[in-house]
């Protein structure tokens, strides 16, 4: 029942009291009347609260008031119900509103297109690559597996630092493969693997691991990689399967006693393939070095010798190692030159030791014997058309800028003054090559020997000369002669005939 409106009914036409309704059970009730004489409703206080109410919510209008609040007269036309409404005012959206949800769009937009570059396929792969070139904390986080038995972990992951670290170019290599797809060994795939934040791909470096076998012929050798124990051998034939391995370099090492001394075979690994085996065989071995003269020898990075005048170097029960790889290193001036690696495989194997852009001595050799052919004809004939060698090759090819060679001048110069003595029957030239040293990229310097035996009228003369014929490498596999240097005399005889 609604309270808060009062019901009015016309008194008759005759005049006296205004008759009204109670609001609570709506019998008829005189104006004058305190309470309600049908239920007790308090008619004088519910009329003081109406009146209350209606003069401090519209003290402006008193007729509005009386017609809204009091109880009224009926009037000549009958009956009715009074439901006054009251208009509310409208307010427009503070200027705040509005400027707080142009800021956040235009977060949102820009975060995602922010989100959009930075989880790009390449960009991702860019992260990846010089995360795995630094050995980045967290690195592991861009690859992933699908081997239950290869938890990733940065540690795991820096053995393949460690490789790349040691070879520049192969991480550029690796990154070009994985943009394509995978490696070329199939051991990484660069595959999408999910979601960031809900709309970017995520990309992950996908790694198939390695399970190489480890070999040892003693029994109770301790095998280990990077300086974990991983096992003990229990017999002279033993093999032990590593793994699961993220490709990369490992040092991995057998360690026991042979013939009451201890020994270990230890070496760096690149493991990347499957069933790949390494040998840890606990033995000695020994191989002699051929090479520059004075050249530092070392045994995977470890300094053993240096080798002598002649450029040799013995090395005797040498711990065996599976990839037992010796290098050489000359100083020549303020620099170092470092040669090829050699690999050794056998017992009592020669080393020799070259050095990139360098000849080696056996080369050496084979090219002075060419180029004192090409002499000797000239020297015979007297005709500088002659200046070649068997091959046909001229005299002038080797040497740098040709005929214009100051030395190469000297040559034809001293061949055809033998030729012009008429006290020379003949001249015969014996070169032997004693070394050939590095002098800087692709520059070397060859010492030779150069025996000179004239035939006289009624005796011979030799003559014994050492030269330093400074070289260099010129095109894919060409070398001439810059300069020759040296002439100092060795011995010089004469024997009657």
């Amino acid at each position: 029942m609604q309270t808060n409106h009062k019901r009015y009914r016309a008194a008759d036409d005759q005049g006296g009291n205004q008759t009204m309704f109670c609001p609570n059970c709506g019998k008829p009730v005189n104006a004058t009347d305190e309470f309600c004489g049908n239920c007790g409703f308090n008619l004088k206080a519910y009329h003081a609260k109406s009146t209350a109410s209606a003069t401090a919510g519209q003290p402006a209008s008193a007729a509005s008031q009386t017609t809204r609040e009091s109880p009224v007269a009926p009037t000549r036309s009958g009956h009715g119900t009074s439901t006054p409404t009251t208009a509310r005012p409208s307010h427009p959206t503070p200027k705040w509103v509005w400027i707080t949800v142009v800021v956040v769009v235009l977060v949102l937009i820009g975060g995602y297109l922010f989100g959009k570059n930075y989880y790009s396929r390449s960009a991702q792969l860019d992260r990846a690559v010089t995360a795995v070139k630094n050995g980045n904390k967290g690195v592991a986080d861009y690859f992933s597996t699908s081997d239950p038995n290869l938890k990733l972990s940065d540690a795991k992951i820096a053995p393949l630092t460690k490789y790349f670290k040691s070879k520049p170019a192969s991480l550029a290599s690796f990154k070009r493969q994985l943009n394509a797809g995978q490696t070329d060994d199939d051991r990484f795939t660069y595959q999408l693997s999910g979601k960031a934040w809900l709309f970017f791909d995520k990309y992950t470096i996908h790694v198939k691991p390695v399970y190489p076998t480890a070999t040892t012929n003693r029994d109770g050798a301790k095998i280990s990689v990077d300086g974990k124990q991983v096992a003990t051998s229990n017999s002279t034939s033993y093999s032990k399967q590593l793994g699961p391995l993220v490709p990369g370099n490992y040092k991995i090492a057998a360690t026991g006693t042979v013939n009451g001394r201890k020994m270990t075979n230890t070496g760096t690994y690149y493991v990347d393939k499957a069933g790949q085996s390494i040998d840890l065989a606990l033995r000695t071995i020994s191989f002699t070095v051929e090479t520059s003269p004075k050249t530092v020898v070392y045994v995977n990075n470890e300094k053993i010798g240096t080798a002598d005048s002649a450029g040799e170097l013995d090395v005797s029960e040498l711990p065996w190692s599976g990839n037992l790889e010796v290098t050489g290193k000359y100083g020549s001036g303020s620099s170092t030159v470092t040669s090829k690696p050699y690999q050794v495989t056998s017992n009592d194997e020669t080393v020799n030791l070259e050095f990139t852009g360098v000849m080696s001595l056996d080369d050496a050799k084979d090219y002075m014997d060419e180029l004192w052919t090409a002499v000797n004809n000239v020297t015979s004939s007297g005709d500088e058309s002659d200046a070649s060698d068997d091959n046909d090759t001229s005299l002038s090819d080797y040497y740098v800028d040709g005929a214009d060679n100051a030395q190469y001048k000297e040559m034809i110069r001293m061949a055809k003054g033998y030729y012009n003595d008429d006290d020379i029957y003949s001249v015969d030239y014996d070169c032997e090559v004693r070394s050939v040293v590095p002098t800087g990229k692709d520059k070397f310097t060859v010492t030779y020997y150069l025996t000179y035996t004239f035939e006289l009228e009624d005796s011979t003369h030799t003559q014994e000369f050492s030269y330093n014929a400074d070289m260099e490498k010129s095109g894919t596999d060409d070398y001439k002669i810059i300069k020759v240097t040296g002439g100092q005399k060795l011995r010089d005889t004469h024997e009657d005939d």
